[in-house]
């Protein structure tokens, strides 16, 4: 459908950024046995949603010649002026500002993911702006090679202020102790590099004092639980009614 809706609508790009939000939020539910519905997954769909918009407007404004020559229906094909196309980057851009505070504020994140958040998305915000304000092809290629490095590098935040990340593994899964392990890594690294951490004293205890922590995860938990429930069940019921062999 969204191939196809090409040639007759503007709104392939909304229906397209559905079909590029969806597999990785497959992904995020395979890897932890939890829910599309839960609010870990509904950021990570939201935040790749979002992010889509100002990547492929700013990518169909500079090739927007090509673009009509194929006969495709895309915003700025349709405009003489850009207004529109610029005036969809900022609002989505203004959007996806607000996913690094929604996550902080529902407990899926630290704190200093809504706080380094900021920075990130000052420079995309005033970017689009620019593109806003002055739209030429030299601007529309600066969101566009914003939008390469942005994601990534929130995702990766995303992941180091993550509450959830599950520490629960099988010794035997050598993947997931490797992952882990970096894991570790990458949070003790940015530990030492965290400005919170240099100037607030350590609270009693000896906890650290930068907001960043990681807790167990309860969906694969709550999976494993259920799984072992059905096995006991299945071996009672196998113990009371044994084959005729027997």
């Amino acid at each position: 459908a969204y191939t196809y809706m090409k040639r007759f609508t503007i709104y392939n790009t909304w229906v397209g950024a559905i079909v590029g939000a969806v597999p990785p939020v497959m992904g995020w539910t395979a890897a932890t046995g939890g829910s599309f519905m839960d609010i870990e997954a509904m950021l990570l769909g939201s935040l790749l949603y979002l992010w889509q918009m100002p990547h492929f407007f700013a990518l169909s404004y500079m090739h927007r010649v090509d673009y009509a020559r194929g006969g495709f229906a895309m915003v700025p094909c349709l405009e003489e002026d850009g207004e529109k196309t610029a005036s969809l980057i900022v609002r989505y851009a203004w959007y996806l500002s607000a996913v690094p505070f929604v996550a902080t504020a529902t407990q899926v994140t630290s704190s200093m993911f809504a706080l380094e958040g900021i920075a990130l998305n000052a420079y995309a915000l005033s970017v689009a702006h620019k593109f806003q304000r002055e739209r030429t092809n030299a601007n529309a290629r600066k969101v566009f090679l914003t939008s390469l490095w942005y994601l990534p590098s929130l995702l990766m935040l995303f992941l180091i202020h993550s509450k959830n990340w599950d520490e629960e593994k099988d010794e035997e899964d050598a993947i997931a102790s490797f992952l882990s392990n970096q894991m570790k890594m990458i949070r003790n690294k940015g530990r030492e590099l965290c400005v919170h951490e240099a100037v607030v004293p350590r609270i009693s205890k000896g906890s650290d004092a930068c907001p960043v922590t990681v807790a167990s995860r309860q969906s694969r938990s709550v999976v494993k639980k259920a799984s072992a429930s059905v096995h006991e069940t299945a071996d009672t019921v196998a113990n009371k009614n044994p084959s005729p062999s027997d």
